[in-house]
């Protein structure tokens, strides 16, 4: 072929090839501006056709149905457009969306967060939280991540934001949840240590109620002994009293002294009983001994017994009564009691010279008793609380003479009892104070009714032609009611303590024994049991007479032996009465004191006197074993050894059967009183008084 044909046919497939390199690039002009529809494809397998509004709408399709938020943006902030999810998360339509800017949908303080995500875009895919707001206000926070589309028709940003709602809602429940834990770790932290501090209260509280009651407790043992030890010496003092109105005394004056002295003996008894009734003020609980009393005389032993308080401090009492008498149902004592309170609370706020008035009136039918004083007054917010126990509603009282506080309340709660009420009434401070007592009177006023005067006879009484031993270690006490006895008639034996006064009813036995409990050494509890276990002693009257008072006291006096139980000092009408209702009883034999620890003391004596004789016995015994087996033994010697066993058993055996008859009469009392004809030999045994077996040659 020629050159020029060559040239020919290669311009000729150049122009070809040009024609279809411009056919393909409208081809592709075209599909790039959406004019295509389809490709067609031939090839060996034939014609293929690819539509490409198939794959558009595909990835359209997916764009519009995806969870996440589709955006795109123009490279200024408009929005170009939203698929579906960002239009629901948003609560906007695209009309409300499209060509607005999306730094408006932000929340303002994410707007500079999103211009930094958008900046970023330029430089790659960015991603961050940016929070938006929808149409009603609600907070959507978005992590968004944005990257940059370059086109020829223009750069578009594409925004994908996935919504955090649900995820920071768990979130914030989930911390919530957490918090919550803390706080029910920390709650029940807090409810361990409260339960912890209760626990520990309340064994506190325990010990502290077991301290208190131990306190209380000491306070009682501690108020008995005093009430014991302060009746001790008013026991001689009352049988002086007793001796000296047996006395023919004829001057005036001795009698009138006596019978205040007798007088305020009962008043200081009863203050003694009132140390072992504070609980019973307290609880209102005070038995009163009621009869008809005039109130004359009440305010009488009530000024008699504040009047050494008003002479030393040279103060003037003034008494206005009425003329006729007047009649009260009571207890003459505690009336006494109520307003010798008021007259010493008065005497103890006034001072030196001021003056103290009772006036008495009646009224509604009752009287009113007033008790003022020109003193120190009350305070007005202390009159609500006067009568309460250990108030001291004045300022100062004078000096030396401050007490507990217990007196008025003590006068409030005697008033109740009696029926009446009592007032306090004051100015204010340095203006004095008026306490009003209101009593019922009895119902028929008059003439007064009679005064019983006591006349002792010696022939009218019990302890004539008796015989009484009189235990006591305080001697004074034992020498007076010995000597009060002596002058009723009464053939009298004394002694100091227990084991004397069991060896003086060795000696001579009596038809009473008036017996002290608190003696040392011996008490006379122990000294009781010891008379009670002998039968000989069945019959004899035991008397406790002792400062002990409580029930408890009394309780171990009977379960000692005892068959009366009195508290010092006790008249001698009293214990008249009780020899007379002692002696005058069809009284059977006291029954035996079965303790077990007296039947041990009393046992244990016996046995260590049986184990001495025993002892010698084999010696005895020894020595004579020793004399006969010996050659040329002396049998003077050995008659004397054999002898002296002999008298040892014999006498091991007296002692053996008087521990058996002693064992024997505390384990059934009735053995020593048969029936007749009965049998009262044991099954087995020897009767009472069989000799004991005679013992083996030895």
């Amino acid at each position: 072929m020629t050159p020029n044909a060559v040239i020919d046919r290669l311009t000729a497939e150049n122009l070809e090839l040009r024609t279809r390199l411009e056919e393909a690039e409208d081809a592709l002009r075209a599909i790039r501006e959406g004019e295509v529809d389809a490709v067609i494809v031939s090839g060996t397998q034939g014609d293929r056709v690819f539509s490409l509004m198939e794959t558009e709408n595909l990835h359209r399709l997916m764009v519009e149905t995806m969870n996440e938020a589709g955006l795109a943006i123009s490279p200024d902030g408009l929005l170009l457009y939203a698929n579906d999810r960002a239009t629901a998360l948003l609560k906007r339509g695209r009309t409300q969306l499209l060509g607005h800017p999306i730094l408006e949908l932000a929340a303002p303080h994410d707007s500079e967060r999103l211009r930094h995500l958008l900046e970023a875009s330029r430089h790659g895919i960015a991603d961050d939280r940016v929070v938006f707001l929808a149409a009603d206000g609600a907070a959507v926070p978005m992590h968004l991540w944005a990257s940059r589309l370059d086109r020829p028709a223009g750069a578009i940003i594409c925004l994908v934001g996935t919504d955090l709602s649900r995820l920071e809602a768990d979130r914030a429940l989930v911390a919530q949840l957490e918090e919550q834990q803390q706080a029910l770790s920390a709650s029940r932290a807090e409810a361990l240590e409260l339960m912890a501090q209760a626990f520990a209260a309340r064994e506190q509280a325990a010990r502290a109620a077991h301290e208190l009651r131990e306190s209380d407790r000491r306070k009682d043992a501690f108020l008995a002994t005093l009430a014991h030890e302060l009746r001790n010496p008013l026991a001689p003092i009352r049988n002086a009293l007793e001796i000296l109105s047996l006395k023919d005394v004829a001057a005036p004056a001795a009698v009138e002294a006596r019978e205040m002295m007798d007088r305020q003996l009962a008043h200081l008894v009863r203050l003694v009983d009132d140390l072992l009734e504070v609980s019973r003020i307290t609880h209102g609980k005070i038995e009163l001994r009621r009869e008809a009393v005039e109130l004359a005389s009440v305010i009488d032993s009530a000024v008699e017994t504040v009047r050494p308080l008003i002479d030393a401090a040279s103060q003037r009492l003034v008494v206005n009564l009425p003329g006729e008498p007047l009649w009260l149902e009571g207890d003459p004592t505690r009336l006494s009691q109520i307003f010798g309170n008021l007259l010493n609370n008065a005497a103890k706020y006034s001072d030196a010279g001021q003056e103290i008035q009772v006036e008495a009136r009646t009224v509604d039918g009752g009287v009113l008793v007033s008790v003022q004083d020109t003193g120190a007054g009350i305070p007005a917010e202390l009159l609500p609380r006067i009568f309460d126990m250990f108030s001291q509603g004045h300022p100062k009282p004078s000096i030396g003479r401050s007490g507990l506080g217990i007196g008025l309340s003590l006068v409030n709660k005697l008033v109740e009892l009696h029926g009446g009420r009592v007032e306090a009434r004051s100015a204010g401070p340095g203006r004095g104070s008026e306490l009003v007592v209101f009593l019922p009177l009895l119902a028929r006023q008059g003439a007064a009714p009679p005064t019983e005067h006591r006349v002792v006879a010696a022939s009218a009484t019990a302890a004539e032609t008796s015989r009484i031993l009189v235990v006591d270690d305080n001697r004074d006490a034992a020498k007076s009611l010995a000597m009060l006895l002596e002058l009723k008639g009464a053939e009298i034996h004394v002694s100091y303590d227990g084991p004397s006064a069991l060896a003086a009813l060795e000696q001579d036995p009596v038809d009473a024994v008036i017996l002290d409990i608190g003696m040392p050494g011996m008490n006379g509890l122990e000294v009781a049991r010891r008379i009670r276990a002998r039968p000989e002693y069945r019959r004899i009257a035991l008397i406790a007479m002792t400062g002990f008072g409580e029930q408890w006291d009394r309780q171990r006096s009977l379960d000692a032996g005892f068959d009366r139980h009195l508290v010092k000092p006790i008249s001698f009408d009293s214990l008249d009465a009780v020899l007379r209702d002692l002696r005058d009883r069809d009284r059977p034999p006291h029954p035996l004191h079965r303790d077990p620890a007296t039947i041990e003391a009393r046992a244990a004596p016996l046995l260590h006197d049986l184990a001495q004789p025993l002892s010698s016995a084999g010696c005895y015994a020894l020595a004579a074993r020793a004399l006969a087996a010996g050659s040329g033994a002396d049998t003077a010697r050995l008659r004397d050894a054999l002898s002296g066993i002999d008298q040892q058993i014999r006498l091991a055996g007296t002692i053996m059967e008087r521990l058996r008859e002693t064992l024997r009469s505390s384990a059934n009392p009735a053995i020593d009183d048969p029936s007749p004809g009965g049998d009262s030999t044991p099954p087995g045994g020897r009767g009472k008084g069989d000799a004991l077996p005679a013992p083996d040659p030895v």
